[in-house]
């Protein structure tokens, strides 16, 4: 049975000294939500979303132990690498909800990281949060923990879900679930530091 983080402020950690043997590793992240959210919307709702399903996008901001600062998302086509820096890669943009796995990244050297940020994006298809049934998924040696995108902001298309700490011997997972207007907005509360421009897929 996976840990379920209920509200923000809530953690797990996890001892990466019981890892054992010799095997690489890995922070698996899922972001998965409903496809028809908008069918028992009220009219303005719809009005403002349009009729296409929801495009929800799964992206992170990190630094790396190095001071190394960055952001993975669909949006510009920004889906890192497993082999070379950041260690951190999204498997796709799904556009519609369909796939059954939604959006996946991984973490390849997670002891290359000092904090990840994982945020779910609204491109289109829903005007905030409320409808869209947004949850995210996470695998680490062996541990499952899961938490809902369930107390959202009217009308704030950005969630700031969870964040990842690597603190040496331990990784903990805290359930932020913080809304904001957009990238930079969320990025100033964090103190991230990124120059924004406006982009589209």
């Amino acid at each position: 049975m996976p840990i379920t983080l209920q509200k923000s402020g809530d953690s797990h950690k996890i001892d990466l000294s019981k890892t054992g043997g010799s095997k690489q590793l890995t922070v698996h992240v899922n972001l998965n939500w409903n496809q028809q959210s908008n069918q028992n919307s009220g009219f303005f709702t719809k009005l403002l979303a349009g009729n296409s399903a929801p495009d929800l996008d799964l992206g992170c901001m990190y630094e790396t132990v190095d001071g190394v600062k960055g952001v993975i998302q669909p949006l510009g086509g920004k889906f890192g690498s497993k082999n070379s820096s950041p260690y951190i890669f999204l498997d796709k943009d799904d556009r519609t909800g369909t796939a059954t796995d939604g959006e996946n990244m991984t973490i390849y050297k997670p002891e290359t990281i000092k904090r990840v940020m994982f945020f779910a994006l609204i491109y289109q298809g829903a005007s905030d949060f409320s409808s869209v049934g947004g949850r995210m998924f996470f695998k680490i040696n062996g541990e499952e923990v899961y938490l809902e995108l369930n107390n959202p902001d009217r009308n704030r298309t950005f969630c700031a879900a969870a964040m990842v700490n690597n603190l040496g011997s331990q990784i903990t997972i805290l359930k932020e679930e913080r809304y904001f207007s957009g990238h930079q907005e969320a990025d100033k509360f964090y103190s991230f530091g990124f120059n924004w421009v406006a982009g589209s897929k």
